[in-house]
């Protein structure tokens, strides 16, 4: 199969849906529900000519699929509409910005996907709230300019709004949409000891704000959460040229949802980074922000104001292997829940999971993988109702796995 694992999703009922490109060469891209629906697995509608081919652009996104509260699906992806012309890759390939949706799992894709954009297209981010309003944000060069668009959806089953350039000289960092409808982007300029982190929120009536600049500067990490209730938490962590932390420089910005942002709270430094996509949040705006301290896993809950409470050890001398990514992840619902899986190395690689329920502590750690089945690429789903989905892709390409589980009321705490 030699493809991606590129989202996993899971429903208020606990079926799995899962996005995948089939190969990089092919570039088909494919969903299934788990368990199998009618017509699984399936194919968005497309060019039927192989070279204009569907593709994913890169790997690692894990942000293509996304569902309102009805259950209607939201699929994007990047279809290759002029052919194999020197790529896949932002620089030398056109690509076309390709929407489709369907009712809740078990139903077709539509049968018109809608294009919102074209070009030399790079990073993207797709938002979907519980009415069905929706954002899709995208990067597009432009001669030797990078600049950020974005198309509005207000409700399911509404048309896509024209592309709108949002900031020119732009690198996307983030997005996210709260239950009314609100968005906030998250965006970068410049490069390095230069580059400077900016914040804009869009209105309901479709107005965008000015930019706010956030504090730090270069060699930082972002990572953006925006709350159902309108509440979002910006994490920065200070990084080298290679990736690694860099002690005295790892804070959250957070907005109150009326949009204000308040002063930067310092965190201890991590000595081995934070997870990947390190922060989630509810729907009453309490944050879960992830990292490794040497070998141990911890994890670190805010309060709805944004106050920071002590951190929690979920996992203790933890040897990480190397050969699977990410090497952490978390998820959080609305109801407060959330999941938080690891990779372990022992005599082979292994996943790793703790769960905690709203109000209760976390459970004791369980393997979601066997020893004999190391996984190299993973991704994770927490439904609102509190189940649960991991899907990985062994070493080979060749086949992908996924775990469903709905998540007991086991109380075990963590080390606090």
């Amino acid at each position: 199969m030699y493809g991606t694992l590129d989202d996993v999703f899971v429903s208020r009922t606990g079926t799995a849906t899962v996005a995948w490109t089939v190969s990089l060469d092919a570039g088909e891209v494919r969903t299934m529900d788990v368990p199998a629906g009618p017509g699984d697995p399936q194919s968005p509608a497309g060019p039927p000519d192989p070279e204009h081919r569907q593709v994913f652009h890169g790997s690692g996104f894990h942000n293509v699929l996304a569902a309102d509260a009805a259950g209607v699906q939201t699929l994007v992806w990047f279809s290759d509409g002029l052919g194999y012309t020197g790529g896949p890759s932002q620089f030398n390939e056109i690509f076309e910005v390709t929407v489709a949706d369907r009712g809740p799992a078990g139903g077709a894709w539509s049968s018109s996907p809608a294009v919102l954009g074209a070009g030399f297209v790079s990073s993207h981010a797709l938002a979907v709230n519980p009415s069905g309003a929706a954002l899709m944000s995208w990067d597009q060069f432009e001669g030797r300019r990078q600049r950020l668009y974005t198309s509005y959806r207000p409700a399911a089953g509404a048309g896509w709004a024209p592309a709108e350039l949002v900031a020119k000289d732009a690198s996307l960092q983030g997005a996210g949409i709260d239950d009314a409808g609100r968005v906030v982007l998250l965006f970068s300029r410049g490069i390095n000891a230069r580059e400077r982190l900016y914040a804009v929120r869009r209105t309901v009536e479709g107005g965008w704000g000015s930019p706010e600049r956030l504090p730090g500067g270069g060699f930082l990490g972002h990572d953006l959460t925006v709350s159902p209730n309108g509440s979002a938490v910006v994490l920065r962590d200070r990084t080298g040229y290679e990736g690694d932390p860099m002690p005295g420089s790892q804070f959250t910005v957070r907005m109150t949802p009326s949009g204000r942002w308040q002063s930067p709270v310092r965190h201890p430094a991590p000595s081995d980074g934070f997870f990947w996509n390190p922060v989630g949040t509810d729907a009453n705006g309490r944050a879960l922000m992830g990292w490794w301290d040497g070998g141990h896993l911890l994890v670190r809950w805010s309060r709805p104001d944004g106050e920071w409470r002590r951190p929690c050890i979920l996992a203790v001398g933890v040897t990480r292997p190397r050969s699977v990514n990410p090497d952490a992840q978390l998820a959080v619902n609305r109801r407060g829940d959330a999941l938080v899986v690891w990779a372990a190395k022992g005599e082979k690689a292994q996943l790793r999971a703790r769960y905690k329920q709203a109000g209760r502590g976390w459970t004791a750690p369980l393997n979601v993988t066997r020893e004999g089945s190391p996984p190299a690429d993973y991704t994770i789903a927490l439904g609102d109702s509190g189940h649960a989905a991991v899907g990985w892709m062994p070493r080979s390409g060749r086949q992908f796995h996924v775990l469903r589980a709905e998540l007991a009321d086991t109380d075990s705490g963590g080390r606090r």
